[in-house]
């Protein structure tokens, strides 16, 4: 009927402005240093005041608190501003800050086929199911950025496009609409004495599109408390040795 025709006009009209605004892969990868070193791209998001760094080598052997010290550098003697021009109040320093990172639904779902079948939000991650599905979704990154020419690359942008929509008509079809959103997401402290290494062989982390991702907070900021009174706290990443103090 017509009116399923102009549905279906809609729907393509929002696909297309939601996939300017959906990056399912950044085309960012992780880089081989060394034989026994890699670094990853990762970004460092600061809710507080809508604004974000991007780190594109992060060693992982690196500490989070070396990285920490060279994003948010102590306030020496005489000075009076961080480096941020938006942190006008002047919190984003290394001793004054908290770290986290996001625990995406089922990282611990072992494989279950009623967790890998689920219906997720365009917004929420997909876990990958298995090694195959891994090698695809990295294969299909490296033509995002080009590697594999021009076709290629129109070839996976389709590809995810179409993917896009099926997840957004399977949503709406249970939910009613996308307005319908899934819960908050719960969260884990890092301590920064952790390297990259510790925090990516956590099994509670997973990397969303090769990127990983980090939301910072000024300890005493408004924002700090309103968050984590919407996505749960529910644990702390730091050296054994101080889990045993």
């Amino acid at each position: 009927s017509d009116d399923n025709i102009d549905d279906d006009d809609d729907d393509q009209q929002q696909d297309e402005s939601k996939w300017h605004f959906h990056f399912p892969h950044t085309g960012q990868l992780p880089q081989q240093q060394s034989p026994n070193t890699w670094s990853w791209p990762c970004m460092f998001v600061y809710p507080s005041h809508h604004q974000s760094d991007f780190v594109q080598h992060f060693e992982e052997s690196e500490m989070l608190a070396l990285r920490m010290a060279q994003l948010y550098p102590e306030l020496e003697d005489g000075e009076t501003s961080t480096l941020m021009p938006w942190d006008t109040e002047n919190e984003f320093v290394c001793s004054n800050l908290a770290v986290y990172f996001e625990v995406h639904g089922c990282a611990d779902a072992g494989g279950s086929s009623k967790k890998n079948n689920q219906i997720v939000h365009p917004d929420q991650v997909e876990l990958l199911k298995d090694q195959a599905s891994t090698m695809r979704f990295y294969e299909s990154s490296r033509a995002l950025q080009g590697d594999e020419g021009q076709d290629m690359a129109n070839v996976a942008r389709a590809l995810e496009r179409k993917h896009l929509h099926k997840q957004r008509k399977a949503w709406k079809k249970k939910h009613g609409s996308l307005w319908h959103r899934p819960d908050p997401l719960p969260v884990i402290r890092v301590h920064p004495a952790m390297t990259l290494q510790d925090i990516l062989t956590d099994k509670r982390l997973v990397v969303p599109n090769f990127l990983v991702t980090f939301l910072v907070f000024p300890e005493q900021h408004p924002a700090h408390d309103a968050y984590l009174k919407e996505h749960k706290c529910i644990g702390i990443l730091q050296p054994k040795d101080m889990e045993q103090q």
